[in-house]
């Protein structure tokens, strides 16, 4: 598919698997919470496959329905611990930001990954300056792919669905791009592959952030 980034004044950013890594760290909480409630610890793979949705949606594969409530306590508690250990920036986050800088561009993150943490990560990185905002769970009472979600983002950015991009790496970004008549843009470096990310109906798909700010600047 033939797209051009002429149109591109603003770009959302989701956070794990696309902006960062966390997965260690996110799966740790869940062995924590399984291991709390006596059930079997879910592996780095497995959560790496479940997660997008945000913790309450993943938590609920792990465990069985009546001791889903308590799991997203225990793991409340243990992420608010360690939140800000185990984050990789991935490669070409930087070169992102700075190209948007260099053209012009708003660029935010929206994320499923509670909007407190997420800021606190954010800022502990030294990328806040260059953000307009970061928004995520718990910021409203809505998640991806809720075209609810997907509108108040857009209406912070002060633009125009058409006029934006949504960045991520799973079906959920894909979906909350379409909500709000956004550009879907898939980075292959999260929870999906190229294949899958095709078949959910991605615009376009780049093997790292590096690739997609090398497309802003043409």
């Amino acid at each position: 598919m033939q797209v051009s980034p002429n149109h591109i004044r603003g770009i959302l950013i989701d956070m794990d698997g696309t902006f960062v890594d966390h997965i260690q760290t996110i799966t740790r909480c869940f062995q924590y919470a399984c291991r709390e409630l006596g059930f079997p610890e879910p592996s780095t793979d497995k959560v790496k496959r479940s997660i997008g949705g945000s913790m309450p949606v993943t938590i609920q594969k792990f465990l069985p329905p009546e001791h889903v409530e308590a799991g997203k306590e225990i793991w409340r508690r243990r992420f608010d611990e360690i939140h800000l250990q185990g984050v990789v920036v991935l490669p070409g986050a930087s070169e992102l930001l700075d190209t948007c800088q260099a053209t012009g561009i708003k660029a935010a993150i929206f994320t499923n990954k509670t909007g407190s943490h997420s800021r606190a990560i954010i800022a502990n990185e030294g990328f806040d300056s260059q953000l307009e905002f970061v928004f995520g769970a718990e910021d409203t009472a809505y998640r991806k792919p809720q075209p609810e979600f997907s509108a108040a983002a857009i209406e912070k950015m002060q633009l125009e669905g058409q006029q934006m991009a949504m960045i991520g790496d799973s079906p959920f970004d894909i979906h909350a791009a379409r909500a709000g008549g956004m550009l879907a843009i898939c980075v292959t470096t999260g929870s999906h592959t190229r294949e899958e990310l095709e078949s959910e109906g991605a615009d376009l798909i780049f093997d790292s952030l590096s690739e997609v700010a090398d497309w802003l600047r043409r």
